[in-house]
């Protein structure tokens, strides 16, 4: 099934020890993968309908140093309904109100077309996600939500229940400052958290015989959370409850809802 990965860090870090275990789930996921970051305001989305292992371009993020950002939404695809193509590979991007939105789902929703909106944000492949995503911009749109703060919080954990009543949802969006992370209310699949923090110790990437001492791989000063579908180490994960929304910000949990 479909896994998700999610990076909030208080500074910019590369994603290649997470990105590299990560990589490594395409095996069962074939269908697809893609990566969103944000050098600066925008979102750089990299995606193909093809498994991660064998892809260069794949490769290549793992191992170039200039990509960097505080945050990462990444997904790995086995298809369910819509067929591999680039239109329905993960993540998805949208513009709204000058913001630069990413978002990616595992899971499947159904009996939803005639009451997702979709009147001015609409799907361009042929996704349940896509078209969830496309509703949930067009309801943030309609209550004219500029930003993200206290006052909205709960609004947006309701509107993705309301998504959640119509199928299987696990997400993990962002606005460019904010990790949005929405674990299903009836506990479908899994989602995990793992707080990074100095000091650092030698790691075990758990789909591969390969230990690294992070403290080589991060300085002392650098905090965040990895959010995943399974654990990608052997550290110490710490599940979800269902129905539950994260939201992290530079590298802290602001909101638990």
């Amino acid at each position: 099934m479909c896994e998700l990965l999610g990076l909030s860090f208080n500074t910019h870090v590369r994603p290649n020890l997470s990105f590299k275990g990560f990589r490594l789930r395409g095996k069962a996921n074939p269908d697809g993968w893609g990566i969103s970051f944000y050098p600066d305001k925008s979102t750089q989305i990299i995606k193909e309908p093809l498994e991660a292992e064998e892809s260069l371009l794949s490769e290549f993020i793992e191992l170039y140093p200039k990509i960097k950002s505080k945050i990462f939404v990444a997904h790995v695809r086995l298809n369910s309904a819509a067929p591999p193509a680039h239109m329905n590979t993960h993540p998805f991007g949208r513009e709204l109100n000058g913001i630069s939105f990413a978002f990616a789902h595992n899971g499947n929703l159904t009996n939803y077309q005639k009451d997702f909106d979709i009147s001015t944000f609409k799907p361009i492949g042929e996704t349940d996600s896509e078209a969830a995503f496309c509703h949930l911009l067009n309801r943030i749109k309609e209550k004219k939500i500029k930003f993200f703060d206290n006052s909205s919080y709960r609004w947006l954990l309701d509107e993705l229940r309301h998504i959640n009543n119509y199928g299987k949802f696990n997400c993990i969006f962002s606005d460019g400052k904010h990790l949005f992370c929405y674990y299903d209310m009836n506990g479908f699949n899994s989602l995990f958290y793992l707080h990074r923090e100095a000091p650092y110790h030698h790691t075990h990437l758990s789909d591969e015989h390969f230990d690294i001492h992070l403290k080589e791989q991060k300085s002392t000063e650098k905090e965040g959370y990895i959010i995943a579908t399974r654990p990608l180490t052997d550290e110490k994960w710490q599940k979800f409850e269902p129905g539950e929304l994260k939201i992290l910000k530079n590298g802290k949990i602001i909101r638990n809802e």
